[in-house]
């Protein structure tokens, strides 16, 4: 038991961000689970995300916190293996930082939309038609990636089970948006909200692509939350590099992938879209240091 701790740290440790929130997602899960069981407290009802902006002022924190809720096992298996997926697509382009961008801003965009669904309703007097609830779970916020990535590549095609040829990423995001309001249309809400994440994810990346900072500085912050504080012996991708054989391995993999993305964001972009911190970390790797 003690070795599977161990390795499950380590795993969580060295993986990227989409992998440290399938942790993350799991393990509230199943501490909600339990206190579910064993305290009359409920702990949902304050970290989702209400149909009104009256709630919201009143708990802030939810339009973050109920990306981190699901109703049921099922849910959660589907929204972590849609993760799992978007991750490994998302990762071979760009890094933590942009993924933090498109998944937290993403999730935010559509608790958003979700709220101004119910405030539309209520202004036509339409609103004893639709039954008021609460928004949890991260499908907003992975639709969001989804949508990213058929923007950027809008002729990639997948493979899928049960179909003998490969189909286009645009397609297969469209169909999910629309399955969820077909097979799902007690959830109307849960489903606008997939499409603001959609909307915000398609719609900043072609943004992002011509080198768009913004919402740089926000999005920082939040994937900083995940990221482990540096000790002393900690380097930096541009440091010298360490002493240490294995150390040195992984100090030279970051660099390395480092300079694949800044590459692949010069030919899509010119040079001209880079940062100064970017241009500054290629001219070291210039000069070979």
């Amino acid at each position: 038991m003690q070795q599977i701790l161990e390795d499950l740290k380590r795993r969580y440790a060295n993986g990227h961000l989409a992998m440290k929130l399938i942790y993350i997602n799991v393990i509230i899960y199943i501490v909600v689970a339990l206190l579910g069981s064993i305290s009359p407290f409920n702990i949902v009802e304050h970290l989702s995300l209400n149909d009104n902006f009256e709630s919201l002022l009143k708990k802030p924190w939810s339009i973050v916190t109920y990306m981190f809720l699901h109703n049921g096992f099922f849910h959660l298996l589907f929204n972590m293996i849609m993760l799992y997926i978007m991750g490994e697509f998302f990762y071979r382009y760009f890094g933590d930082k942009a993924f933090a961008r498109f998944y937290f801003i993403g999730g935010i965009c559509g608790g958003i939309l979700f709220m101004l669904f119910y405030l539309l309703l209520e202004s036509l007097n339409l609103s004893a038609t639709i039954n008021k609830t609460m928004l949890i779970g991260a499908s907003a916020a992975i639709y969001s990636v989804l949508f990213a990535m058929v923007a950027y590549q809008p002729d990639l095609k997948v493979r899928l089970f049960f179909f003998s040829q490969p189909i286009k990423l645009l397609h297969v995001a469209i169909g999910f948006i629309a399955l969820g309001f077909i097979m799902s249309a007690e959830n109307l809400g849960g489903n606008i909200s997939h499409v603001g994440g959609a909307l915000f994810g398609y719609f900043y990346m072609k943004k992002f692509e011509r080198g768009n900072t913004l919402l740089s500085d926000f999005q920082d912050k939040l994937s900083n939350l995940f990221k482990k504080r540096p000790s002393k012996s900690t380097f930096k991708t541009d440091d010298k590099p360490p002493r240490d054989d294995y150390d040195y391995a992984d100090w030279k993999k970051k660099n390395e992938d480092k300079t694949n993305r800044i590459l692949e964001k010069i030919s899509r972009s010119g040079y001209s879209s880079l940062t100064a911190s970017e241009k500054e970390f290629l001219f070291k790797q210039g000069k070979g240091k």
